[in-house]
């Protein structure tokens, strides 16, 4: 394909929508830039469940009578809220020139949970569950007890892509390690990249060390600290070599492809955040869990913060 993309195997991905804008704009982001990956799309509708005065029928029977005609009339309008916005969300599709019989909608009542719910259809298959966020300066919808937090928190073994706000820019910032998590998003993001021909940012942070037993400012403890710094150093460099032979090898030309370090990092998602947001970057890509992840947790400590903190941008978090 022209501009240096190739064809990769089709993607199939899941867009959770609600009827909000910021879950039109998880249909924009998908429209707008991964045409290219040839997905296949299933839009899916959670339906919530009625307020709980529908539910209350023990009382006398006008009050009963009135509350299922009620009913019937908040369930029917909910109905064709949904299929109203579906459509809408199917038409940006395409207009982006995705083929219609690729386009799947999924409508339904509630019945676990929605956030529940979107977890279990997320685990048939999946190369992505997409969710939008309410905006570029809000987390609320990623508070404790959200859906959006429910879910980033809930899906364990497929990428989730939560988009927050309108996002047009293909630079991807990938922030990496040495982990095993890490080589897998590194492939992952590769088969994206190589389809839409988006320049990515290889960035490696290095948190603070401390010589608990050494004193740095004597000249025997600063020659010890340099030459850490050298061998930490030169780790970095054999790790960006490997990725990057990986990202070459999923079809990514090298010149869309640089490297950027920081060593002794006192907030790893701080310095993470600060060269997504000056490089303009529209995807932050994080593996779920890195080197000094606390496995009892369901998201890493650095995802969840650069989750929670990200503005502007989307933030993919790979199993």
């Amino acid at each position: 394909m022209g501009g240096g993309r190739i064809m990769i195997k089709s993607k199939k991905l899941l867009i959770a929508v609600d009827g909000s804008p910021h879950s039109l704009k998880a249909v924009s982001y998908v429209a707008l830039n991964y045409a290219a990956v040839n997905p296949r799309i299933n839009l899916m509708y959670v339906m919530s469940t009625a307020p709980q005065a529908f539910w209350d029928f023990e009382k006398g029977g006008f009050f009963k009578r009135k509350m299922r005609a009620k009913y019937t009339e908040w369930k029917k309008n909910e109905e064709t809220a949904a299929e109203a916005f579906l459509d809408e969300a199917r038409k940006l599709m395409l207009q982006a020139n995705f083929k219609e019989e690729d386009i799947n909608i999924i409508q339904r009542e509630r019945l676990a949970g929605i956030a529940r719910d979107i977890i279990s259809e997320s685990s048939e298959g999946y190369d992505a569950l997409v969710l939008g966020r309410r905006g570029s300066s809000s987390i609320e919808d990623l508070f404790p007890g959200s859906v959006s937090y429910k879910i980033a928190q809930g899906v364990e073994n497929t990428p989730v892509w939560v988009i927050g706000g309108d996002i047009s820019l293909r630079k991807m910032l990938l922030a990496v390690d040495g982990s095993e998590n890490c080589r897998r998003a590194v492939d992952y993001v590769g088969t994206f990249a190589a389809a839409t021909g988006a320049e990515i940012t290889l960035f490696s942070v290095v948190r603070d060390f401390k010589l608990q037993l050494l004193d740095v400012y004597t000249p025997r403890g600063e020659e010890i600290e340099i030459k850490l710094l050298e061998e930490v150093e030169k780790d970095i460099g054999s790790m960006f070599d490997s990725y990057r032979k990986r990202l070459e090898q999923a079809g990514v030309k090298g010149t869309r492809i640089s490297i950027k370090h920081k060593l002794r990092s006192q907030t790893r998602a701080g310095d993470i955040l600060e060269e997504a947001s000056k490089g303009n970057y529209g995807a932050l890509i994080i593996g779920r869990r890195g080197l000094s992840a606390i496995q009892e947790l369901p998201l890493g400590q650095v995802a969840t913060k650069v989750l929670h903190r990200a503005k502007g941008t989307a933030v993919w978090i790979v199993p």
